[in-house]
């Protein structure tokens, strides 16, 4: 066999050993963030950590968890995730720093904790992987990374972009933009960014082609909020509308998902009896709010504004006119 191939068949195996390692690392960090969170605020004793390491077969195949190990750890869980693990110095115990802080400064590092939580849930029961339906991915992920690094470094990204209205034969726009944050909303990644002198801008990352990092510097505002900036907001939507209270009349049935899932972090309820409640916002009336309220279907009346109850009813009359028994097909 030429060397050349024995060569590479090498160089392949060592590359496909490093990212197997590189996994098993990642998921003793999961472990380690999932296990102390779980424990709740009165924490756990290191000693606990190092048995349910070793019942843990597939992460310690049977070794024993070190001080020292526990310590790099811990060390690697905060530089790679931000998550600070303390000690309790009266119980001895270790716990996470903000566990239970919910503030829009914590709210990333929360989502991140929960996603390991139940990630570390998920493989631990690989057995049940036939019956765990989870769904798909986010779609343009693979823009993640590059845009990810760009908003590390504040640099610019240069990348194509045709939007979903554009005619079929019109050739992508060009764009020359600096990143400023990411949301993720119905199972879809929209970049928020700068372009030129315009206002900021959403872009679909699904929508995106021929993303390249340009390296050339910007300065992100120091009063920039991505939460503030999307706070009256429901859904990636911003547009002209100025934020105002709108109510919304929702039967009883109905209500309970939106009580136990809010639709917006103003949500209040202002009124319930046993046929409906009423539920106020303080939002913007923009397309993705009447869409989710198109989708409550005979569950939802608009109360206020006049101007969005009347766009609902116009959107209910176009539905009945479309879908009419006895229009032709």
């Amino acid at each position: 066999m030429p060397h050349f191939v024995i060569q590479k068949a090498y160089i392949c195996n060592l590359k496909q050993k490093n990212e197997n390692m590189s996994k098993q690392i990642l998921n003793r960090y999961i472990w380690l963030v999932d296990t102390i969170y779980c424990a709740g605020s009165t924490g756990i004793s290191f000693h606990e950590l190092s048995d349910k390491w070793k019942e843990n077969l597939q992460l310690s195949g049977g070794n024993d968890y070190s001080w020292r190990t526990f310590m790099r750890h811990k060390a690697d869980v905060m530089e790679l995730f931000g998550v600070e693990i303390r000690c309790h110095k009266s119980t001895n115990t270790y716990y996470l720093m903000d566990r239970n802080d919910i503030t829009d400064s914590s709210r990333f590092r929360r989502w991140l904790i929960e996603t390991m939580s139940v990630n570390n849930r998920v493989n631990e029961c690989a057995q049940l992987k036939e019956r765990i339906l989870l769904e798909q991915n986010p779609s343009g992920e693979e823009c993640l990374p590059t845009i990810l690094e760009a908003m590390r470094d504040n640099l610019m990204l240069t990348f194509s972009y045709k939007a979903f209205w554009y005619e079929t034969e019109r050739v992508s726009n060009f764009f020359h933009v600096e990143p400023y944050a990411l949301k993720v909303f119905k199972r879809r990644w929209y970049l928020l960014a700068k372009y030129g002198n315009n206002p900021l801008k959403i872009y679909a990352l699904d929508r995106i082609q021929d993303i390249d990092i340009e390296f050339g510097h910007f300065e992100l505002p120091e009063n920039f909020s991505a939460a503030d900036y999307f706070s009256t907001c429901f859904g990636i939507m911003v547009g002209d509308k100025k934020p105002q209270i709108i109510k919304l009349k929702i039967d009883a049935w109905q209500a309970n998902y939106i009580r136990t899932l809010p639709l917006h972090t103003s949500q209040k309820e202002i009124k319930t009896t046993k046929d409906y409640s009423v539920f106020s916002y303080y939002l913007r009336p923009t397309f993705d709010l009447t869409q989710e309220i198109i989708s409550m279907k005979e569950s939802v009346e608009v109360l206020e504004p006049e101007s969005l109850r009347a766009e609902i009813a116009s959107i209910g009359k176009a539905l009945a006119h479309n879908n009419c028994p006895t229009k032709k097909k």
